[in-house]
């Protein structure tokens, strides 16, 4: 129930009631005009001290209606970054720069960061109202995107299809939001191999068929790119372990070969060491070794075989009537896996009292029966002697090296019995450190196998190679000193201090420039400025530790990327210009040089105008100012007014100058006759006027400037009794009485007179009628107004040339012959101006004496004349 329906149950409650609901009606609007308000208000985070926020009293129109004249306010809690203006209500940044990662923690990104503060609005220290102001803080791109785990590891099976993708676990952090957080993901030195298909959770793509036993390793960058202006980008290691599978079944070396043993050999002795190999890892290359169905049980029972390691012993169970030769088929077996077969003939020969021996002597270095032999050795180098001492004769055939080996036997100086062992081909440490030398013997005596043990010694003989054919880095100018611009990395195939890699800067790069000489991390000493330099190549050099050192180059290529640090700037800060008037709309009028030192939108720069000037406009294509309206000398002869010109910076920077546009002078005004007014206007010329008096003056002027304001006069028509009695001067336009008046001049004398300025190309004139009535007085005033407002004919005279010295020639100074500078011309026509303007002021002065007033003229005559028009009063005829 509201407080309406309480006191006014119904229409007829009292006076009393209905005053009570008037006074709590106003008690609540007042409560409520009380209560908090909130209001928000944006700024974005890094802002310099002194940023306009917002105005709490223009954001607050019931503060208008308050009677109080004198508002202060205070914060309730006070903000380290943002200050109020206790007189005004304004708020704006303070020297602390917002942080917004640091007030919104990266957890809340999601939701807008506000930051709240209670503001209470007091009138003469008295509690008047309290606002809830919320600021929201707006992110800039100032933090780039970063991995906490600087390498990644993800294992793909070989097997696996092109195609295939394979999630990653993990991601890359960026303490900005939105559009400034991370957008995208890309691999670099993928090889082509493997592709990331972007989206919430980063995928791995398999592009090409893996094979482990080829490639076990794939190492590259993932790159997370925000999507900032410009962006910026976090990158962290990539490790793809190739993941073994099933895919190789084991094989032999040798399909078959012959071992011989003596009768009387120990129980427990070895008779063969099968070895088959299977490409595979772990439990995919696990081999199991038996006998095949054809072999006999006896062989079996005298011939012991290890399943697991493929070793062959003698169980010793021989009988006089045991098979002095055995053939044992030996199956290697494995999971998933067609068998592979190797075939073992063992032959028991007979003991003797000279038995065959086969003694070694080392030629290359040797340790504990151990040959040590450089991999820079060259083809054909012997590295031991063998000789045989067999008088019985029992061995038959030559002896051989077994399997494949880059060794081979020669016989020595022609003997039977003496070989030199030899290799083959050039060895390498790298590709195979240690090779065994399985020499046999045939015949049926027993003759055991000689094993010569050979390692191959590693030798400086590979240079360091880089990862990639050149290395690039991008930085942005106004970096920190000391920071980090990329990293090197190279390998080296050979072993211990020959393959240990450590790194040099070039003689080409700068002392700017420093490497680590372990890591390869590069480093700049010095804050950089594109535009000093916007790129650098210097020669990064990786070395090994042997004695000599092998070094490999590599070209380093350092772009440095733009900032918006340059205003953009005017050739002068006061450009002039002139034009005439009438110029064309859209009519150029100069150029504008501006340049801004910066690049891409930082260098692009805008010109406008300022101050609200409409007559002009700036041509950004050309860089040119152009007319945008007519202009006129003499409405206008000089326009001033202020360009800015704004880059495309984000914040942007600009600069402003003053451009001042005079405008010339061209002839487009005819003069202007001011007196007589109209062409029905006379004058009364009395017959006693002495000859050469001033009868009548023509004023005219002209609206345009210098010589084409300079104007001449001439009678270009006659009508009357006497058409010569009256002259006029060229220069000043006064009407003169030639001839002494005789009585055949009475009467009504018309001149049409041709006011004619000097103006170039094309002088431009104006005519007027002069009515001189020559007469004692006027008795018939119906009469003359009938003469004057008849059409007239005039007897035509012809012009003579027109001279271009008027005024010189009325102050009697000769005219100059053409040759004369023009500038004593202008001194002599400003002096003439002058002179002009005096005698018109001292002719007003006369004329304002005067009883007789000239109705149509408003300019007086310099003479004591006046024109008579038709509304002159009867009574003054």
């Amino acid at each position: 129930m509201d407080l309406k329906s309480i006191f006014c149950m119904d229409c007829t409650g009292s006076v009393l009631q209905k005053l009570v609901y008037i006074l709590l009606m106003m008690l609540c609007h007042k409560i409520h005009s009380h209560l908090a308000t909130e209001l928000e208000y944006k700024v974005q985070e890094n802002e310099e001290e002194g940023v306009y926020i917002g105005s709490i009293a223009n954001d607050l129109p019931l503060l208008s209606d308050t009677d109080c004249d004198s508002l202060a306010y205070r914060f309730m809690k006070e903000m380290d970054y943002v200050t109020l203006n206790s007189e005004s209500g304004e708020m704006y940044t303070t020297k602390q720069r917002i942080d917004r990662e640091a007030l919104c923690p990266i957890e809340f990104h999601g939701a807008p960061c506000t930051q709240e503060v209670n503001v209470i609005i007091l009138c003469v220290d008295q509690y008047l109202k309290m606002v809830k102001v919320k600021i929201v803080i707006l992110d800039v791109n100032d933090n780039a995107p970063f991995f906490t785990q600087q390498v990644i590891k993800l294992s793909i099976p070989e097997d696996a299809p092109v195609g295939k993708s394979f999630g990653i676990d993990y991601f890359a952090n960026d303490n900005d939001a939105g559009k400034n957080g991370i957008q995208n993901y890309y691999l670099e030195n993928s090889q082509n191999v493997f592709h990331l298909k972007d989206g919430e959770t980063p995928f791995i793509v398999v592009q090409q068929s893996l094979d482990r036993e080829a490639k076990d390793l794939y190492e590259m960058k993932i790159v997370a790119v925000d999507g900032g202006l410009p962006p910026l980008s976090g990158t962290a290691t990539l490790l793809i372990n190739i993941q073994d599978v099933d895919d190789n079944c084991p094989v032999f070396n040798i399909s078959e070969f012959d071992v011989q043993i003596p009768e009387n050999m120990s129980s427990n002795s070895v008779v063969a060491q099968l070895h088959a190999v299977d490409a595979d890892l772990g439990p995919n290359a696990e081999i199991t070794y038996s006998y095949g169905n054809r072999v006999q049980d006896e062989s079996k029972k005298l011939f012991t075989l290890d399943s697991t390691t493929g070793l062959i012993t003698f169980s010793g169970n021989r009988s006089p009537e045991t098979s002095p030769e055995h053939k044992l088929t030996i199956i290697a077996n494995s999971l998933g896996c067609k068998p592979t077969v190797v075939q073992i003939t063992v032959s028991i020969i007979h003991s003797s009292k000279y038995s065959p021996k086969l003694e070694i002597s080392y030629i290359a270095n040797q340790a504990d029966g151990v040959i040590y032999l450089k991999e820079t050795a060259p083809e054909n180098t012997p590295i031991a002697l063998l000789e045989v001492t067999d008088p019985d004769h029992y061995l038959k055939g030559a002896l051989h090296i077994s399997g494949d080996v880059p060794f081979y036997l020669k016989a020595y100086e022609r003997s039977r019995n003496k070989h030199l062992v030899l290799t083959s081909q050039l060895l390498d440490h790298e590709l195979e450190n240690q090779y065994e030398i399985v020499i046999q013997a045939g015949g049926p005596h027993t003759l055991r196998d000689l094993t010569l043990h050979v390692m191959v010694t590693d030798e400086n003989d590979n240079s360091p190679q880089f990862n990639q054919s050149s290395f690039e880095a991008f930085i942005e100018e106004n970096n920190a000193p000391g920071a980090f611009l990329l990293k090197m990395s190279a390998t080296d195939a050979d072993g211990g201090q020959n393959g240990e890699v450590v790194y040099h800067l070039g003689p080409d790069a700068l002392p700017i420039f420093s490497i680590e000489r372990s890591t390869g991390n590069v480093t700049v000493s010095i804050t950089l400025d594109r535009e000093k330099e916007k790129l650098y190549r210097f020669t990064v050099s990786a070395s090994d530790q042997g004695v000599p050192p092998r070094k490999t180059d590599i070209i380093v290529t350092i772009n440095v990327l733009d900032q918006n640090d340059n205003v953009p700037s005017f050739l002068t800060n006061d450009y002039t210009f002139f034009i005439p008037e009438n110029f064309p709309r859209r009519g150029e009028i100069g150029v504008i040089n501006v340049t801004d030192l910066d690049a891409g939108s930082n260098g692009n720069v805008t010109v406008s105008i300022l101050n609200g000037s409409s007559n002009f406009l700036m041509d950004n294509t050309r860089g040119t100012l152009r007319c945008n309206s007519s202009v006129d000398r003499e409405k206008n002869t000089m326009h001033i007014f202020w360009v800015e010109a704004v880059d495309g910076g984000k914040p942007s920077l600009s600069a402003t100058a003053k451009i001042t546009v005079f405008v010339l002078d061209i002839n487009d005004n005819p003069p202007t006759v001011l007196l007589p007014q109209s062409n029905i206007s006379w004058l009364l010329v009395p017959p006693n006027t002495p000859q050469g008096s001033a009868v009548a003056e023509i004023y005219a002027i002209d609206h345009d400037a210098g010589i084409n304001a300079v104007m001449t006069y001439s009678i270009v028509g006659r009508n009357g009794p006497a058409p010569h009695v009256f002259g006029i001067n060229t220069a000043t336009g006064n009407i003169t009485l030639q001839e002494k008046l005789l009585r055949k001049d009475y009467g009504l004398h018309q001149l049409l007179v041709k006011v004619s300025d000097l103006g170039q190309p094309q002088p431009l004139h104006s005519t007027v009628m002069v009515n001189l009535f020559v007469n004692e007085t006027v008795s018939n005033k119906s009469y003359l107004e009938e003469l004057v407002h008849r059409q007239t004919l005039f007897t035509e005279e012809e012009e003579t040339e027109s001279n271009p010295c008027p005024l010189l020639q009325t102050l009697d100074i000769p005219c100059s012959p053409p040759i004369i500078p023009i500038a004593i011309t202008m001194i002599i026509v400003s002096a003439i101006f002058f002179t002009i303007a005096l005698c018109i002021l001292l002719s007003m002065k006369k004329k304002s004496k005067r009883k007789e007033l000239y109705i149509d003229a408003q300019i007086p005559l310099k003479i004591n004349l006046d024109y008579y028009t038709k509304d002159w009063n009867d009574e003054q005829l």
